[in-house]
């Protein structure tokens, strides 16, 4: 029985399709939670409003007139904060992002979405010699440039930061 190089190449194109699936952490959705803005919806110089209206109340732990700070709980042993920082002007400068979770290799696999996500939303990101990979952006409200880094710090545990900020703050 010959089999053709077409039915090998369908085979194979049926194969990786399948694979893909399989790589996309379960977490990933909830953390992004839009393709909009700059991460999880929000665009860098947003007002506290905006943001605290995107986010859960139900999740939020400390609100000032300058920093909101959520924690969220995804499953058992799983968790990530998300915490804004205002400028006296009231415009967002900073996101910041901390992922915990309690397999090491949920970590990557989350990390590696991101890594892909970043590259394709921004282009391919550099590798900082803090360990970081960082892509460059602006703001659409204000053209400020912005850096969105992201590292994956995982020892005993996973644990991966993700960082947007305004560079002209």
């Amino acid at each position: 029985m010959r089999i053709s190089l077409k039915n090998t190449l369908l085979l194979f194109l049926v194969c990786l399709l399948f694979s893909c699936g399989k790589n996309k952490s379960p977490f990933y959705d909830e953390i992004l939670r839009s393709e909009q803005g700059h991460f999880r919806g929000i665009e860098i110089d947003a007002n506290i409003e905006t943001v605290n209206n995107l986010e859960n109340e139900e999740f939020l732990r400390d609100k000032m007139t300058d920093y909101l700070h959520y924690d969220y709980e995804i499953s058992m042993g799983n968790t990530y904060t998300a915490t804004y920082d205002f400028s006296e002007d009231n415009e967002l400068y900073e996101i910041e992002i901390a992922v915990f979770l309690d397999v090491i290799e949920d970590a990557e696999m989350l990390f590696n979405n991101f890594s892909n996500h970043f590259n394709r939303k921004y282009s391919v990101g550099k590798t900082e010699d803090d360990g970081y990979i960082t892509w460059h952006t602006h703001s659409s409200n204000s053209n400020n440039r912005v850096a969105i880094s992201m590292i994956n710090d995982s020892e005993s545990y996973g644990f991966i930061t993700i960082l947007v900020r305004d560079l002209d703050y």
